[in-house]
């Protein structure tokens, strides 16, 4: 290796001792003794040509700061000028561009000898070379579709040589996007043949290296198309322009190279041709056997809120050319002018589905109208707010095209919103302001619950019905419910839990307040049992609502943790809690263990002992007496028989009886009877809350 590097020196410094001894040896002036006259010729393959130099054009080059034999290395004063010069190395000096250019389809041309193959001076020059950025170089922007159509114009002995599938390339860009930005608005910016081809290593396209191969256009385009993914239009001709995300196809697919852009057919065909035909009654088309009106009126036009757009803006793949230039008509894509909002609906589920040629899957004029589009702020409108439940029914009810998707699961949902206290506030009170559909799902991006990104995602509806319910989304925020406080162990509950989602009642309602205990005990399931175990929840249960339940001690939305300084429970706050139903409430009040159960002998010890001493008590006597009772029955029906014989057998039996209480006293008995009897009945009504008996009982 050391041996390398000292041979490597010793001929570094060799080349460079001979250079300047040449150098030092021949000058610029001694070359233009002889080439700075104008007249001075050389024969070059059998022809005379000029080997005129001008000292200015030199002067004025990128090589000014170079000598000629710089370049012309090989020329020495012992030959010359008898001696053929040999051609100039650029590589000497551009060796990274002559590496390309070799390697490109130029350079290939070159090494075989081609007729045509251009070299570096062709391009830029020979003693003439300017910079890129002087419009007079050669390789300036605005001059590089000329210098390049030298050779790739139509006709140019190249057009003629090679098989090049391209024709009228330099015809074809000059009239093209790219061609008009250039030399008609001077956009120095706008892409030339060097920006797509590059500059030194052209490739043929069928070449997977090349800049224009199949697989690198869309990479090449980039370059000054930034974004192409997020900003392309998504829907062309009714399908997606990408097979999958990240699948950006071939831009030439779709925008053929060189070639002049489609001239506009808007100022063709005048909305009056249209009309001609379409205006009248009987003009239709057939459709499976579906016989299906064609007809537009100028009413219908003249109402629509696309009263200023023609006909062929939207219809625009129809063709001027033919005698009913709508035969080529499809559908209409609207996303031609709403493109952000055509994205938003192909990324949603509709949309998904209508990619998948699913029939019952909605398009744009299902919910907006074909030629009778009009505002959503007309009162007239299909997408006016108050129809739009109606609207978004008809597929979502019972019968609907969407109660036939298996994934959905609420199907009759125009039923329960009409019910709702969101659908009732609408219909029955006209407030505008009330939630629709579109306020929860949105209105173009629908996407199931069970999608991160859809709005009635669990982890984003409380933000969802924030946009109505602002103040009681900030108390929700701060509660223990709060979703995003979880650490993804429990499930926490969002507004449909407890609410629902379409059947929303009021929270005043019966409907509503026999649901809360059930919708907390979902989740709290020990403290709702415990809960239903004390008079709150026995009296609750048999259909008192006024009883408190769990909302009203721990707040509906701001529930926060018992040990939290704040919260409605919690010892700085208990008393006044009690006070809002029991106004003399103090703290020994407080005392009152709300969710105590005999059934948990470690927690509440006392009571656990307590209520099974009473029981047992309770058992004892009543099993005692029970007992006593029907032993005693056979000895008392025995004395009612043997007294029944004795009165018959026995004429001395006195016929008289001694009443031992009084008709008050009797009455007496009677009342405590009832009295007792309708104790034990209420008593048992209010220990037995659960049995339908009970409630049968309560209801009287």
């Amino acid at each position: 290796m050391k041996h390398c590097l000292v041979r490597w020196n010793l001929f570094s410094l060799l080349f460079l001792l001979i250079a300047s001894w040449t150098a030092f040896s021949q000058s610029n002036s001694d070359c233009m003794m002889c080439h700075s006259d104008p007249e001075m010729t050389a024969l070059r393959d059998g022809k005379e040509v000029s080997v005129y130099v001008e000292m200015k054009v030199l002067n004025k080059s990128v090589h000014q700061e170079l000598d000629c034999i710089d370049c012309h290395m090989d020329v020495s004063l012992d030959d010359h000028p008898n001696g053929k010069p040999a051609p100039v190395e650029c590589g000497f000096c551009h060796g990274e561009a002559e590496n390309k250019y070799i390697e490109g389809i130029h350079g290939q041309a070159a090494h075989r000898g081609d007729l045509y193959a251009p070299d570096c001076g062709e391009c830029h020059g020979e003693h003439d070379i300017l910079p890129p950025s002087s419009p007079d170089s050669r390789t300036y922007k605005m001059n590089i579709p000329v210098l390049c159509g030298q050779c790739h114009r139509e006709g140019a002995p190249v057009a003629r040589v090679y098989n090049i599938t391209e024709h009228n390339i330099l015809q074809n860009y000059t009239q093209s996007i790219h061609g008009e930005g250039l030399f008609k608005k001077g956009l120095v910016v706008t892409a030339t043949c060097n920006n797509c081809h590059g500059n030194h290593l052209i490739l043929p396209h069928t070449n997977p290296r090349s800049s224009i191969s199949l697989n690198k256009i869309a990479e090449t385009c980039m370059v000054c198309h930034a974004r192409i993914e997020d900003v392309h239009q998504k829907v062309i001709k009714g399908e997606l322009w990408e097979k999958k995300p990240g699948a950006i196809p071939a831009c030439t697919d779709c925008h053929p190279p060189h070639k002049v852009n489609r001239q506009n057919i808007v100022v063709k065909i005048s909305d009056r041709s249209c009309l001609n035909c379409h205006a009248k009654e009987d003009v239709h088309k057939v459709v499976e056997n579906e016989r299906i009106s064609l007809q537009v009126t100028k009413n219908d036009i003249a109402n629509s809120v696309h009263k200023e757009i023609p006909c062929v803006k939207c219809h625009s793949d129809v063709s001027p050319e033919m005698h009913r230039p709508c035969t080529t008509a499809g559908k209409v894509d609207c996303a031609n002018c709403h493109a952000e909002l055509a994205n938003r609906y192909f990324e949603s589920d509709h949309g998904r589905a209508y990619f998948k040629k699913d029939p019952k899957a909605p398009y744009c004029t299902d919910c907006h109208g074909d030629h009778k589009t009009k505002s959503k702020y007309d009162e007239t409108a299909k997408t006016y707010r108050a129809k739009i439940p109606q609207l978004c029914g008809e597929c979502h009810q019972e019968e609907g095209k969407a109660a036939k998707v298996e994934s959905i699961q609420n199907v009759d949902v125009y039923y329960d919103y009409s019910r709702s206290v969101h659908g009732r506030g609408l219909v029955e009170k006209g407030l505008l302001p009330s939630a629709v559909c579109t306020d929860c799902h949105t209105a173009h991006y629908n996407l199931e619950e069970s999608d991160k990104a859809s709005s009635v995602y669990p982890k984003n509806i409380p933000a969802t019905c924030a946009t109505c319910h602002k103040g009681i989304y900030d108390e929700y925020t701060q509660s223990i419910h709060a979703i995003g406080r979880g650490n993804g162990e429990a499930k926490l509950p969002t507004c449909a839990d407890c609410h629902s989602a379409h059947g929303i009642a009021e929270t005043e309602r019966d409907q509503f307040m026999h649901q809360v205990t059930l919708q907390c005990g979902s989740c709290h399931e020990d403290l709702s049992e415990t809960y239903l175990q004390t008079i709150h929840g026995k009296a609750y249960t048999l259909g008192y609502l006024k009883a408190a339940k769990c909302s009203d001690c721990h707040g509906a939305h701001k529930t926060k943790n018992v040990n939290n300084p704040n919260s409605s429970v919690g010892a700085r706050n208990i008393v006044e809690t009690c006070q809002e139903c029991h106004q003399d409430a103090n703290q020994r009040f407080t005392g009152y263990l709300t969710h105590a159960t005999h059934h948990d002998k470690v927690k509440y010890p006392v009571l656990y002992y307590v209520y099974w001493a009473m029981t047992s008590l309770l058992i004892g006597v009543f099993g005692f007496f029970g007992i006593h009772t029907l032993l005693w029955l056979p000895r008392s029906v025995q004395g009612v028989v043997q007294r029944k014989r004795h009165k018959k057998t026995d004429k001395h039996l006195s016929k008289y009886y001694i009443r031992r209480f009084s008709t008050q006293q009797r009455a007496t008995h009677i009342f405590v009877i009832l009295s007792f009897v309708a104790l034990a009945l209420t008593g048992m009504v209010l220990k037995f809350s659960g049995m339908e008996w009970a409630k049968f009982l309560a209801d009287l």
